[in-house]
């Protein structure tokens, strides 16, 4: 995996009001944390960690995380959390994890789907159900995604979490192999019911009309 670079300085307060200064200056504050380290609050450029995200690593790129100026000592970090404002969606707050090169780290790892299913040719509607699977990994062979392979699946197969090709030196966390990561469905065929016309009543005889008594004629 590709080693990216990241520029950062020491947070000169944690009060709201530079907070809110940073962000209008274009800057993000941020956290690095990790084992047998101290918590150290840093403020680093919105502009270079955009970039890093739109990287092939992106979200799980490893990063050389430099403090302070050049000649200091580069820390390996991962983004452990990105928080976002829930209305411009624009980064407001990072996390990062310094980690070990040498000690294995959990990650959530993206699943592409690669390749045309014959399944969809023949009317088939091709389905997602996972689009992340846990891993543990050591930092540097955490791969961006794994692609899942659908170009053999025909109507009504699948591809499961067991059958997905994963490098040997990544472990698999969940979920469970049996787990259904794709499939090809037909689509379903909705059929409306057409209501019966209403009967129409058949209108009962006219009662006959009686013809007046020769008593009545008389009168």
């Amino acid at each position: 995996m590709t080693r990216l670079q990241l520029s950062a300085r020491s947070r000169q307060s944690l009060l709201k009001s530079y907070t809110k200064k940073l962000r209008r200056e274009g800057k993000i504050p941020a956290t690095v944390y990790g084992k047998d380290f101290e918590p150290k609050a840093i403020e680093i450029e919105s502009e270079e960690l955009e970039q890093i995200l739109k990287s092939p690593g992106g979200r799980l790129a490893l990063i050389d995380l430099k403090v302070d100026g050049k000649t200091s000592k580069a820390h390996p970090v991962l983004i452990q959390e990105i928080q976002r404002n829930p209305i411009t969606k624009k980064i407001i707050h990072v996390d990062f994890h310094r980690v070990s090169l040498n000690e294995p780290v959990h990650a959530s790892v993206p699943l592409v789907l690669v390749g045309e299913a014959p399944g969809q040719r023949q009317g088939g509607i091709l389905e997602q159900f996972v689009r992340e699977l846990e891993v543990k990994a050591l930092p540097d062979h955490i791969p961006p995604h794994i692609d899942v392979d659908v170009s053999k699946l025909e109507l009504g197969e699948s591809v499961h979490v067991g059958d997905l090709v994963v490098p040997e030196d990544i472990e698999v966390l969940g979920p469970p192999s049996d787990i259904v990561v794709a499939t090809v469905r037909m689509p379903a065929v909705r059929v409306e019911e057409v209501a019966p016309a209403p009967e129409v009543a058949e209108e009962a005889p006219a009662a006959p009309t009686e013809e007046p008594s020769e008593k009545a004629k008389e009168s």
